[in-house]
């Protein structure tokens, strides 16, 4: 069920209250969906968001009822509605039927922010048996998030990660996936993962830093024996894992994750400054 984790949310062109966000309406025909992180009153990446909607639209066969300057707007709306200026914020394009019109939902999301020991730490993660239909197609499954909502749920984990049938490890269920063996980072190649926008920004940052990514398939069994493994994503922005079900790995006291860390906040601040001073 959809709730919006403050009063006011965004219909189209309306500005609705809190209690008649539609209880299941994602769940209706096609939905496709972005989460941005707000900070500072700057919807993160904005940008590479929209480019990468468009993309999965294409990818859908669908159109979308608005052009960036109209989302741009409808987003600014939500924030100055709520006088809210952090958060993440979903964005969701919802064709009920064949021959509908699309309708555009904007609002606030309940977020779970990684805290400072998990940064340090690290955190654990749970295997799942599962795969996205179209990996670069950011649509939203019921059926896939019950599996991953739950693997969680059940292990306490943070994130699981996901296990295809040929027994390669590609993505987490909301962030992409990174691991380190000496100073070479590795990640799924992009046809096989949802190309998160965090994920091209800890590119950049290891391309600022100095550090080689390499894209190439990853068995269970490689993983469990690299030096260290990170998450990235909207919530977690660059965040180690110190668990992968009951086998531990240091990888909180990995000085390349912290450099990459430190290079990705970099970038976030990068971001925010040149968008205020617009």
């Amino acid at each position: 069920m959809e709730v919006s984790y403050q009063r006011f949310w965004i219909k189209n062109d309306q500005v609705m209250e809190q209690q008649k966000l539609p209880a299941d309406f994602i769940e209706h025909g096609t939905s496709l969906y972005e989460v941005l992180r707000v900070m500072q009153g700057i919807p993160l990446f904005l940008e590479q968001h929209l480019a990468r909607l468009k993309h999965t639209a294409q990818l859908t066969g669908l159109a979308l009822p608005l052009d960036d300057a109209g989302i741009q707007q409808r987003l600014h709306d939500l924030m100055v509605s709520n006088k809210v200026d952090a958060g993440n914020v979903k964005l969701v394009i919802n064709y009920p039927s064949p021959g509908r019109t699309a309708d555009l939902y904007a609002y606030f999301v309940e977020h779970s922010y990684p805290s400072a020991s998990d940064y340090q730490n690290g955190i654990k993660t749970v295997l799942v048996q599962v795969e996205r239909p179209n990996p670069n197609a950011k649509v939203d499954r019921a059926d896939y998030r019950r599996t991953v909502d739950g693997a969680i749920r059940e292990s306490g984990a943070y994130e699981a990660l996901l296990v295809d049938r040929q027994g390669n490890v590609s993505e987490g269920g909301r962030s992409n996936l990174f691991m380190l063996k000496g100073d070479i980072i590795y990640t799924a190649p992009g046809d096989k993962v949802l190309k998160g926008i965090t994920r091209q920004m800890v590119f950049a940052a290891c391309r600022n830093r100095g550090y080689q990514v390499v894209e190439k398939e990853i068995s269970l069994q490689e993983m469990l024996n690299m030096d260290a493994i990170f998450i990235s994503g909207t919530s977690p922005k660059v965040l180690p894992v110190s668990q992968v079900d009951d086998q531990r790995i240091d990888s909180g006291s990995n000085a390349i994750i912290r450099d990459i860390m430190a290079g990705y906040d970099a970038i976030i601040n990068e971001y925010i400054d040149s968008h205020q001073a617009k």
